[in-house]
């Protein structure tokens, strides 16, 4: 029988098993499910693709408990054994598996460190084999990007405070009809930023992906040459924006955009978490009004002008 296909219990109790062998066939599992979703762009919903995390295997009285944590440095795989120590009636009343976890950090039995947070779409209770494991993992993610995809425009520019990360799946629109393979790779810098609550850094990534769709919006009208060509800087894009006669580019739209700027520039490592959260939150929604309000219409004049 395939390993990844043995009941879960029987993997755990043996204590010749190649953890590391094991890991790189979950993870190949997990490469090959997130590979038959039928967008491409979906890459990003699924965490494990583009991040490391340690997986854990905790063996109970009552059955198993697995899930995912993230990873700065490596991915990892721990099997933990704990039937003996929950062989009691406590435990034996308790079946879901925030109940255990819980019941393990209390009695000092298991407790993971304060950098590791647990990928709450991973948590699973009793899987019967990793292969579920697995596929339940990733189904998870796709219907959780799903549900957040149908939220209005507005509301889908926030990452809810308890959510580890904000997904190009909500993105896909723009990312598609963007065709700038430059554009993408820094988006993905962003959302790199962002996931990882790297907020400083997040902000001036998005900071320079609006210059880049900005530079885009302009060469779309065949307005480049306004931007000059010494270390462009987003004072020279806006007057760029102002001097070209294809569009209506108001005071208005220029403050709109200086500010998102100004705000990236205000931007300080000594900021809390909320403050430099709340301020990329801001700039992403400037980079979708700009997207819709100048982007899309130079496309369409640059499709009808080839």
């Amino acid at each position: 029988m395939d390993m990844l296909s043995r009941p879960l219990d029987l993997i755990m109790e043996d204590s010749e098993i190649d953890k590391n062998e094991l890991l790189k066939k979950m993870k190949a599992l997990y490469k090959s499910e997130v590979s038959k979703s039928v967008e491409e762009t979906d890459g990003n919903i699924f965490f494990w693709i583009n991040n490391f995390v340690t997986v854990y295997f905790i063996l109970d009285i009552n059955g198993n408990v697995v899930f995912a944590t993230t990873s700065q440095e490596k991915d990892d795989l721990k099997i933990i054994n704990l039937k003996n120590q929950t062989d009691n009636l406590d435990f034996k009343r308790l079946y879901t598996a925030e109940q255990k976890l819980a019941y393990f950090n209390k009695y000092n039995l298991f407790r993971l460190s304060t950098e590791a947070k647990i990928i709450q779409s991973s948590l699973n209770n009793i899987p019967m084999n990793i292969r579920s494991f697995i596929e339940r993992w990733i189904q998870r993610e796709y219907n959780k990007a799903n549900q957040q995809l149908s939220l209005p425009a507005l509301k889908i520019s926030y990452v809810n405070e308890n959510e580890l990360h904000q997904s190009k799946f909500q993105f896909r629109e723009m990312l598609s009809n963007v065709d700038d393979e430059q554009f993408k790779a820094e988006f993905s810098e962003f959302l790199f930023g962002y996931n990882n609550e790297k907020f400083f850094l997040a902000a001036s990534a998005l900071g320079s992906i609006i210059e880049h769709l900005l530079f885009i919006i302009l060469n779309n009208y065949g307005d480049e040459r306004l931007i000059g060509t010494r270390r462009p800087t987003a004072d020279k894009y806006l007057k760029a924006m102002e001097r070209q006669h294809h569009f209506s580019f108001t005071d208005r739209d220029s403050i709109f955009i200086d500010n998102i700027f100004q705000t990236r520039n205000s931007i300080s490592h000594y900021n809390s978490g909320y403050v430099l959260k709340s301020q990329c939150d801001m700039m992403l929604m400037g980079l979708n009004s700009i997207y819709r309000r100048f982007y899309l219409p130079s496309k369409t004049y640059s499709a009808s002008h080839e």
